[in-house]
């Protein structure tokens, strides 16, 4: 009896037990498994034209998805049991709560957004995202340069900055040590210890730039410093220079003059994107980060609203030197099927990779599906898409449109490359503007050469001062009395000399009634003379029989 009695209580307890834990865990699944989200045998989606990633045709007057989320979309409804019909938006953008592809979601009008959709803090007042998909990395396509933006071969090696301080330096570098040299001359009264010029100082400087020797020679130990520190420094940059310098004309590298979004806002270009999409939205809300810089030159923008078939609105604003905004995986798909069309037509190889591709982005965001506010769907999509992507389907799918080899590369590689004439253009325009630079010094010391002999010349003569009334006396007295004796003709209208020279006033003996010839012998007042011109035209009388007529051996 007492046996039987420990028995049931024994029977008692574990039934108990039995009951307290299982039949609470029972209870506690069904209530778990009433409280899941049902899915609808049928759902209404929607999406947008962004190919490659989502799509939308009508075929036989049905819609139809095209794309990369309508591969997940059909994974997802082989997986979960359900069907879907598609409502197009009216406009293809995102949009707001009355207009664009949020206007549905925010409406309830559909279940779901099948759309690589950019995952925006300002969105999630319109509609409740899923979890990311893939992050889209928005960078620029433009018009391939002819020429690297690096420069000219010589100034390749340095930037502006560089430059800069190297031009400073050899502008200061000159003076400093002159000041240096003529304050320590006058301190410690040497006047003849170092005598530099200025010219001869600045002349060191830049010989020693060439690495070229110099006629000045040091004495003291500040300026041997000097000398030494100035002669470190150029060893120093042209060793530099020379190494940047090779490594850049023969380095196969392209340089683009777009890396950033900076240089798009402070070099002045146009810029082309979506209207409606991403970059116009973030703009639209004057967001206060990295590409608000576009607001600033938001009246260069220009925006395509074909979202079908973009491509040509898209290569048509490129052709025009525009940058085209936009996510880098699809630019990558455009130029290989731009580069395929073209090699299919036989073009040549420089004419293939027409644009390019800026290597870095100005716009990084995480993109997924969408769901309306407070949808039960998105739980349990989240958890299947999270699935899909940690599986690798996506990142398989979006690598299927893309080459296994980087197609119109920046970096050539190994290709072997000649040197063209803009990488030595430079080079020319040196030698030409130093032969002109030489030419006008040439012109310039010969005028003023000419001009100080023709001043030395007058100034001896006096003709200097002709015109001026208080030098006419000095001219007089200065004048030369050396005759110029002149063979003539009697008939003046054959004498060329005659009419060529402009003769003074005759003088008072030429009106005398004797018949005078120039060059001639006449015989006036009973002596002979002759009668010559000097150099300024006036005649002159020049006796025969005197002792000065022995200077004068001048015969008729």
């Amino acid at each position: 009896m007492y046996s039987f009695r420990h028995f049931l209580l024994g029977t008692f307890i574990v039934v108990t037990y039995y009951h307290s834990i299982y039949g609470q865990n029972v209870t506690t699944t069904d209530e778990q498994s009433s409280m899941e989200p049902t899915i609808p045998a049928e759902m209404k989606i929607t999406s947008w034209d962004d190919m490659p990633f989502s799509g939308l045709v009508q075929e036989n007057g049905t819609w139809v998805g095209k794309g990369y989320a309508f591969y997940l979309l059909e994974l997802l409804s082989s997986k979960l049991n359900f069907t879907y019909t598609i409502v197009p938006p009216k406009q293809h953008i995102l949009g707001n709560s009355r207009s664009g592809i949020l206007s549905l979601l925010y409406e309830k009008k559909v279940d779901m957004a099948v759309a690589f959709l950019p995952l925006l803090p300002e969105l999630r007042k319109y509609c409740t995202f899923s979890t990311a998909l893939d992050q889209s990395e928005v960078t620029v396509l433009m018009k391939r340069p002819q020429e690297s933006a690096t420069g000219s071969g010589l100034l390749a090696p340095f930037d502006h900055t560089v430059w800069l301080l190297v031009l400073t330096a050899v502008l200061f570098v000159g003076p400093i040590i002159y000041v240096f040299a003529t304050l320590r001359a006058k301190l410690w009264k040497q006047p003849d210890s170092e005598n530099f010029s200025l010219f001869s100082c600045v002349w060191f400087v830049y010989g020693s730039l060439l690495k070229q020797g110099s006629t000045i020679l040091a004495t003291t130990d500040s300026t041997r410093i000097l000398f030494a520190t100035w002669w470190i420094f150029i060893l120093i940059l042209t060793s530099f220079y020379t190494a940047n310098l090779t490594a850049f004309l023969t380095r196969p590298q392209f340089t683009l003059p777009i890396n950033n979004l900076q240089d798009i806002v402070h070099k002045g270009y146009q810029w082309v994107t979506y209207k409606g999409r991403t970059i116009d939205f973030l703009l639209s809300q004057h967001v206060t980060d990295e590409l608000s810089l576009l607001n600033t030159v938001k009246w260069k923008g220009h925006y395509i609203t074909s979202y079908e078939y973009p491509v040509k609105s898209i290569f048509n604003a490129v052709e025009k030197n525009r940058l085209f905004l936009g996510d880098t995986h699809y630019l990558q798909s455009l130029i290989f099927a731009d580069y395929v069309n073209k090699t299919r037509k036989h073009m040549l190889h420089q004419k293939r990779c027409t644009y390019v591709i800026m290597p870095g982005t100005i716009l990084v965001t995480d993109r997924a599906f969408a769901f309306p506010l407070n949808s039960t769907l998105a739980e349990p999509f989240s958890k299947e898409l999270m699935t899909l992507v940690e599986s690798g389907i996506i990142k398989r799918e979006k690598l299927k449109d893309l080459p296994l080899a980087q197609t119109c590369p920046l970096d050539l590689r190994s290709t072997e490359r000649q040197l063209s004439f803009s990488d030595l253009s430079l080079t020319f325009k040196v030698v030409v503007a130093g032969y002109l630079i030489a030419t006008v010094i040439f012109i310039l010391e010969w005028t003023i050469k000419g001009t100080m002999n023709s001043y030395k010349r007058r100034k001896n003569t006096g003709k200097w001062c002709n015109y001026t009334l208080c030098c006419k006396w000095k001219r007089r007295s200065k004048e030369s009395v050396t005759p110029q004796l002149v063979y003539t003709m009697k008939n003046h209208l054959f004498d060329k000399r005659n009419n060529l020279q402009k003769i003074s006033p005759r003088p008072l003996y030429q009106n005398s009634p004797y018949d005078l010839a120039p060059g001639k012998k006449h015989n006036i007042n009973g002596r002979d003379y002759y009668i010559v011109l000097d150099r300024y035209g006036d005649q002159r009388l020049i006796p025969i029989r005197t002792p000065s007529a022995f200077l004068f051996q001048y015969t008729a």
